[in-house]
């Protein structure tokens, strides 16, 4: 995902949830260059972390300011529980229904697609996707590929 777009749509007051194949401490940095602090997905979904002031804000927490986390895992790693996870945690603690979207570009991600309102498909040039867009229904699939593709996916066409 191109840093700079999810910069750009941190700035509009989107809530993003970073949901990753990498470790805990490297969405805790993408989180500090974006200057959020929401709860994230780690580790190909065998992690939720959740800020613990996070419950009692009313205002999008301070990069700055040294955050704790509380840790939820899921075994066997599962990527759609703990998006649902965090969705509840919002609908809890927010007002209204949040909209989630859910951005993707192979069959890994198809649990995640699955259970967001808004399903986008990168496109890729090289991989079949076809079975993946079979199954999620009304899914968007960029005309783009590569990170021009995740940047229409953030931004729109």
């Amino acid at each position: 995902m191109p840093l700079h777009v999810a910069a750009e749509i941190c700035r509009w007051g989107v809530r993003l949830v970073c949901v990753s194949r990498s470790p805990a401490a490297y969405i805790r940095q993408v989180q500090c260059e974006l200057g959020i602090v929401e709860p994230f997905i780690c580790d190909g979904g065998a992690a939720v972390h959740v800020p613990n002031r996070y419950v009692a804000a009313t205002e999008p927490l301070d990069h700055r300011v040294e955050c704790k986390f509380e840790i939820f895992r899921f075994s066997p790693p599962d990527r759609a529980a703990a998006v649902t996870l965090v969705r509840d945690l919002f609908v809890a603690n927010c007002r209204g229904e949040p909209v989630t979207i859910g951005i993707g570009c192979d069959c890994d991600d198809y649990g995640v697609l699955a259970v967001v309102d808004i399903p986008i498909v990168v496109r890729d040039a090289v991989n079949d996707q076809s079975m993946l867009m079979r199954h999620i229904p009304g899914v968007y699939v960029t005309s783009a590929t590569g990170s021009e593709g995740w940047a229409e996916a953030l931004r729109g066409p």
